[in-house]
């Protein structure tokens, strides 16, 4: 047995958030360390690896490691960049949310790293072990941050039945590998596209195949694998139901486009008709349900469900521009999302947090920064233009008509339509509406008015310039 030589520095984004991991940990020992200092260690170990990401995705690094078994390349970066970003965003957020003598925010920001990790090898693992391991990773630490308040008995619940469910989602995510592995003899993803190039399409592939969708369904929440996300989303912390809306939504598609588009290519024309269902019953139930919904995270959480079917309609393409258009969807979509959470956390009372849509009542005309930050998230949200969210929704349905499901497109059109009812009802009555009562709100805070800022500007200059963020995408579709 030969000891595979590795470049260590096509791992640096890996190995940086290692670094941080271990950093945050050493520095939680020490009382005399203000728990504050942790989160500032965790964002600025976030900013190194996006910084190492997006150097490397210009640079257009390529290799594989491990044996094999991490693929180093754009797509890889892309999505890393993804990650971080949104790792960043939500530890800025979660600043001032936690109470300042927590003493476990050391575990919060120590889970929150691992679960990046955890992602991180999902969209690089070239091997359907790693990805399985990258997958737990993750899991793992998001089943503990959605119970983080275990005095709480909504979170505590929360937490449970995130647990559960997602046990039973990687119980057929790893039926199915081993499935996959009785058909074509290896978990190499390259080596089992050219199993079946070679072999055909057996019985067992197809069934591992029908498996890996169901454990990606509940993972990214799509129809009818979605009933876990309404609950955790209302149960969780706020910046984590932000942190699962978005990173870990993201990790699923990268995984998904890894092994579906690589190993499983030559069961496209199976697997494309179940996307192509997938979609059209994802964004359809995501969205009538949301308009029924009163407390605003639950409302947030079914748009999430929605949001995943329209980055379906890009998939069911099956092409590069279907592809880096549903890249591209993910990225704003993450951005845009975790928005909308800190613009609910800017909207917390001395009593808690407003979850109800009615206390928003008036909101434009007492808290005019905040109304104005919720409705920019929810225009772009809803894709009105010119905000990063009408962007989104163009190069993805675009590409869909371009591949011939001009059907599906006409369906999510409808479905943006219903959409738009739901999201301008928060601004309607943030506007038009008087509040049942006087709430007393607190004061902005800096650091989560910063973040939404950021945000915001993020979200208006993709609406504006596209180009320069679609283009990275569609060169890190080019080794598909």
């Amino acid at each position: 047995m030969t000891v595979p030589v590795i470049n260590w520095h096509m791992l640096m984004p890996e190995l940086v958030i290692v670094l941080t991991f271990v950093i945050v940990m050493v520095f939680d020992l020490f009382k005399s360390i203000r728990k504050s200092v942790l989160a500032w260690v965790t964002i600025v170990g976030s900013a190194i690896a996006l910084w190492a990401s997006v150097e490397m995705l210009h640079a257009g690094v390529i290799g594989n490691e491990f044996n094999g078994m991490l693929r180093v390349d754009r797509f890889s970066m892309f999505f890393n960049i993804i990650f971080l970003v949104s790792t960043i965003l939500v530890t800025l957020i979660s600043i001032n949310y936690l109470d300042r003598n927590d003493k476990r925010q050391g575990e919060y920001y120590v889970l929150i790293l691992l679960a990046t990790l955890g992602m991180m090898l999902m969209a690089s693992g070239n091997e359907l072990i790693v990805v399985f391991l990258g997958l737990e990773l993750m899991s793992l630490s998001l089943y503990v941050l959605a119970g983080y308040f275990r005095s709480i008995q909504v979170s505590s619940e929360a937490g449970m039945k995130y647990l559960l469910l997602g046990a039973f989602a990687s119980g057929f995510f790893l039926y199915g590998i081993a499935l996959i592995y009785g058909g074509a003899g290896t978990t190499s993803i390259p080596e089992i596209a050219s199993e079946l190039e070679a072999g055909g399409k057996s019985p067992l592939m197809l069934a591992g195949m029908f498996l890996l969708i169901v454990g990606f369904g509940f993972k990214v929440a799509l129809v009818p694998f979605h009933q876990w996300a309404p609950d955790v989303y209302e149960g969780a912390p706020t910046p984590i139901a932000a942190f699962i809306s978005a990173g870990p939504k993201a990790a699923g598609f990268a995984a998904f486009l890894r092994i579906f588009t690589g190993a499983l290519e030559s069961l496209q024309p199976e697997w494309i008709v179940v996307v192509v269902i997938l979609a059209a019953l994802t964004m359809t139930v995501g969205n009538v349900i949301a308009t029924a919904q009163s407390n605003i995270k639950r409302m947030l959480a079914y748009s999430s469900v929605a949001h995943a079917g329209y980055v379906l309609v890009g998939l069911a393409a099956a092409n590069k521009d279907g592809i880096s258009s549903a890249m591209l969807y993910l990225f704003i979509y993450c951005v845009m999302n975790i928005g909308a959470f800190a613009a609910v956390i800017l909207a917390r009372t001395e009593d808690g947090e407003n979850l109800r849509i009615a206390d928003y009542a008036g909101l434009g005309f007492r808290k005019p920064l905040l109304a104005l930050f919720m409705t920019i998230m929810l225009l772009s949200l809803a894709g009105f233009p010119p905000t990063a969210g009408f962007v989104g929704k163009f190069y993805v349905f675009r590409s869909a008509v371009d591949a011939g499901h001009t059907w599906l497109v006409v369906v999510a059109a409808i479905n943006t339509a219903i959409s738009a009812f739901y999201y301008l009802r928060v601004v309607v009555t943030m506007y038009m509406k008087e509040p049942e009562e006087e709430l007393d709100f607190h004061a902005y805070p800096s650091l989560l008015v910063f973040a939404l800022l950021l945000v915001t500007i993020g979200v208006v200059l993709i609406g504006v310039l596209p180009s320069y963020f679609l283009a990275p995408a569609q060169i890190s579709t080019q080794f598909f």
